[in-house]
């Protein structure tokens, strides 16, 4: 990885310039740059990349609009997704930002977007999760997980967050009713739950089926514990089976509506922000890696210091 000087890009018909305040890294990010999963490369470029600007989600102001654009004008500050967030200046379309809280700083707002909408739409889209549900989050003190735990809360669910002894209190503090600590026990056997939302991806399927109620369903949005390109294969295979249509795995969509929901529930105090370590720009290299380790709690932010 370098840094480049580049033109600073103009935006046009619906599109928001955004000077950038901070960035958010996901693992799609720490993906890109390893080129392990074809689908990726086919996305950004194979057997070269075509799209080197890495970065999705951020928060900052906005600096120009284009002639389209209703929602946003100069000095509004933003967060959401924009188009390669690394960098002093990006572009992002209208409805892929909304309105930061006033009472949220700009690095808490970037650390939202991506795992916050998946977290959202994974336990109330595809999970239908209801009031008084017992939910089972496994993988909770990552990106998606920490959001996974306090936005199943709201919808006043019983919540059982499985992490490592080292974020247990962590993710307790985040209104996890019960944590499990896998150095020290197993989940598998502590059921029945309505809906599994699971980050790792080191099981068979079943083992997830039988946990579940009869009515329940496991969604699946992320394999940090095993080859990913594996984990997909097998999730196709088992969508096969009899009891494949209780198991799903979907990829978050940015919309304005599901934004607005993150900063009202950012806003209220329901969805604080949990930041591993926050690193400037020119070490972007580092932030990557430690991304890479699968290691962190929570999030990985880069600052874009001026």
């Amino acid at each position: 990885m370098k840094l480049e000087e580049i033109d600073r890009p103009t935006p046009e018909g619906d599109q928001v310039l955004v000077e950038v305040r901070s960035a958010g890294l996901n693992p799609s990010d720490w993906h890109r740059t390893e080129g392990k999963i074809p689908m990726l490369r086919q996305a950004y470029g194979d057997p070269e990349p075509t799209d080197h600007a890495l970065g999705t989600d951020c928060a900052g102001t906005v600096v120009a609009v284009g002639k389209n654009v209703a929602r946003f004008t100069v000095g509004d500050a933003v967060f959401g997704a924009a188009k390669g967030a690394l960098a002093e200046y990006a572009i992002a379309t209208e409805r892929n930002l909304v309105r930061k809280p006033e009472n949220v700083p700009f690095v808490d707002a970037a650390a939202v977007p991506t795992g916050g909408l998946t977290a959202l739409q994974g336990l109330r889209d595809h999970g239908r999760l209801e009031s008084g549900q017992r939910v089972l989050i496994v993988g909770a003190s990552g990106g998606v997980g920490v959001a996974a735990v306090q936005i199943a809360k709201s919808f006043d669910a019983h919540v059982t967050a499985v992490c490592s002894t080292t974020n247990t209190d962590m993710v307790r503090g985040l209104g996890a009713d019960d944590v499990i600590d896998y150095t020290a026990q197993d989940w598998d056997g502590t059921g029945p739950y309505d809906l599994i939302v699971d980050m790792v991806g080191d099981r068979p399927f079943d083992v997830y089926v039988k946990n579940l109620t009869p009515a329940g369903r496991m969604v699946s949005v992320g394999a940090l514990g095993t080859d990913t390109t594996e984990h997909l294969a097998k999730l196709g295979a088992y969508k096969a089976s009899e009891h494949g249509e209780r198991v799903i795995s979907f990829v978050a969509q940015f919309n304005t509506g599901d934004l607005q929901t993150l900063a009202q529930l950012m806003s209220s105090g329901a969805l604080t922000s949990v930041i591993d370590r926050t690193f400037p720009l020119a070490e972007i290299t580092s932030a990557i890696t430690m991304l890479g380790s699968k290691r962190t709690s929570g999030k990985v932010v880069v600052s874009i210091d001026r």
